[in-house]
């Protein structure tokens, strides 16, 4: 058995730390919560290089005195609570007194801080968690803190690090949560000397809404105003229309401290059932004023996980919050026109010539039929799939009728599954996988071949993106771009789409794009060739022909022409099964005829 070491302070320092500052986003945010324990009414936040060699966190609040000032950075060192009994009725952000020690021991911090009882300011400065410094300097009343060079004396952790552009995305999300728990705030925030956030800290919610999301979201938003028991549940849900493909919009505040709970998600979902469509997933932004000896925040060094003395009284207050909300009125969606001539949108004739060109060019890729690989095993399949798209023409190849000799379709069951005779058999096939299946393998061949042909969009779709789906955008232009999506930044958080890969509306076209971010930042690895197929696999499922929808015999004769033509596949790229056979002799045996 090995002998026992006690650890020495610094070293116990960095393992601390590592529990509290996980990247550029963790200081922020703790910064910015003493900021806010300390009665700030105006915050600014400014960083560089995705805070990762810069991040200054200034404040209006009540400032330090030159002792207490250097007792911040000494672990367990706190304001906020100062016996065992407090920790049953926390009303700050902060109380554990480990974020500054954290943040001190890896990186090079610098302190200006006042206070109105004192005629002059306090300045420190710290390295690796040792005061190097400390006077007496003139500064505004208040707080700023300097943090540089970000884990400088722990190189290993910066390998974990993302892209610049990610992890200020990262820290405008944490801003983002801060301004939305906090209207009574002021809040700015600069990144690369480019103001990106202000809000006025006129205590109004919608407000804070209308500046981090636009107004399109604003105008959308439901107010709600419920109180049960002992939970009073504020804020505002948005309509079933401006519905979202992930939770990325969803923000609950308790005695607003932002925190992620899973009780809270399913009571929001629970009331907006029926109302919107599968996988789609409401915009909300909900204050719960709970006493704060009914929660208890201090389960996580993050804080940002809960529990509840009594889950079913806060899921009943949370869910009928927001049905009220929904049913307070008819919810009858809008339909507006655009104001401007569709002609301003017209593609030039260099561009409508190339759509021509693309479109002809895409006639004949799959000619030579070359091999490629399936994603779903390492079995190399020969492609034969037919780049005509499923239309109704009355036209067809002759090996398309020589094919469809060796089979015949009987017809269409519940829309969704087609119902084919073959020899000695009955195949059901699910249209969707089917078509799904046949347009990933020729997206996958195009794409290997850099030959994905993007359309024009008549008129250009602007999308608004939260702040960590913008710094995905900006970290995989390259990759949006070779996926056939020409993308622009269109002000704050906001893109403008020219160009897509395929033929979508733009509620749809909005939907794809959100998910493609989504499967790029939930890829299981950082290879590339993952976010590829993930990537692939969204844009085939949005293309195509859904369940529930009644096909024309040509259109089915198409389908199973080509999805008999690829060998060794029966599953869609999400797994599901494609087709499923019974025997004559099975059902025949059913009825009885064989014995």
């Amino acid at each position: 058995m090995q002998k026992i070491n006690v650890l020495d302070q610094r070293v116990a320092n960095l393992i601390a730390a590592g529990e509290v500052v996980e990247r550029p986003a963790s200081v922020v945010k703790e910064l910015v919560e003493n900021a806010v324990d300390a009665g700030a009414r105006s915050i600014t936040v400014e960083i560089k290089n995705g805070g990762i060699t810069y991040i200054r966190v200034s404040d209006d609040g009540s400032g330090m005195s030159p002792e207490d000032a250097a007792l911040a950075f000494k672990r367990h060192a706190t304001s906020k609570i100062s016996t065992d009994k407090d920790l049953n009725n926390i009303r700050t952000l902060g109380f554990r007194g480990e974020a500054l020690a954290s943040i001190a021991a890896v990186s090079q911090v610098e302190l200006f801080t006042k206070t109105r009882d004192y005629d002059e300011g306090t300045y420190i400065s710290i390295q690796a968690g040792k005061i190097t410094e400390q006077k007496g300097i003139g500064c505004p009343e208040g707080t700023t803190l300097i943090v540089r060079n970000l884990f400088f004396n722990t190189p290993a952790r910066m390998k974990f690090l993302k892209k610049d552009s990610t992890e200020a995305g990262y820290i405008a999300d944490i801003i983002d949560k801060m301004v939305l728990g906090h209207p009574e705030i002021s809040f700015r925030f600069i990144n690369n000397g480019k103001e990106v956030v202000f809000t006025p800290g006129d205590n109004q919610l919608l407000n804070c809404i209308y500046s981090l999301y636009g107004k399109d979201y604003a105008k959308a938003m439901l107010p709600v105003a419920h109180e049960a028991q002992a939970v009073k549940v504020t804020g505002f849900v948005g309509k079933p229309d401006i519905a979202r493909a992930n939770r990325s919009l969803q923000s609950c505040f308790i005695n607003g401290r932002y925190i992620k709970s899973k009780i809270l998600s399913i009571a929001v979902e629970e009331a907006y059932r029926n109302q919107l469509m599968v996988n789609r997933y409401p915009v909300v932004v909900l204050h719960l004023h709970i006493n704060p000896s009914l929660v208890d925040v201090n389960v996580h060094p993050t804080k940002m996980e809960v529990k509840f003395s009594d889950e079913q009284q806060v899921y009943q207050a949370v869910y009928w919050a927001v049905k009220n909300a929904l049913y307070a009125k008819p919810n009858i969606p809008e339909i507006t026109l655009p104001k401007k001539n569709i002609f301003e949108y017209m593609p030039s004739q260099d561009g409508a010539h190339y759509i021509q060109e693309s479109e002809q060019q895409a006639m004949d890729i799959f000619a030579a039929a070359p091999n490629q690989t399936s994603k779903e095993g390492t079995n190399v399949i020969e492609s034969k799939v037919s780049m005509d798209s499923y239309s109704t023409s009355s036209t067809q190849s002759t090996d398309v009728q020589a094919e469809i000799q060796n089979y015949k379709i009987i017809g269409q069951l519940f829309n969704t599954y087609i119902v084919v005779e073959k020899k000695e058999e009955m195949l059901l096939i699910d249209q969707h996988a089917a078509h799904e299946r046949l347009e990933y393998e020729k997206l996958l061949y195009r794409y290997k071949n850099k030959q994905i042909h993007s359309q024009v969009l008549l008129v250009p779709v602007v999308s608004q993106l939260s702040n960590v789906e913008m710094g995905i955008v900006k970290e995989n232009l390259d990759f949006i771009k070779n996926l056939g999506f020409e993308v622009e930044e269109f002000g704050n958080n906001s893109i403008i789409i020219r160009q897509t890969p395929i033929s979508v509306e733009e509620p749809e076209l909005k939907n794809l794009f959100i998910e493609i971010l989504e499967s790029i930042q939930h890829s299981k690895t950082e290879s590339i060739t993952e976010k590829e197929y993930q990537a692939l696999y969204t844009i085939a499922c949005k293309s195509a022909v859904k369940a529930n929808k009644n096909m024309h015999m040509k259109e089915m004769e198409q389908l199973v022409s080509d999805l008999l033509k690829l060998e060794n596949i029966n599953t869609c790229p999400h797994g599901r099964p494609i087709v499923i056979s019974m025997s004559k002799y099975y059902i025949e045996k059913q009825f009885k005829r064989i014995v």
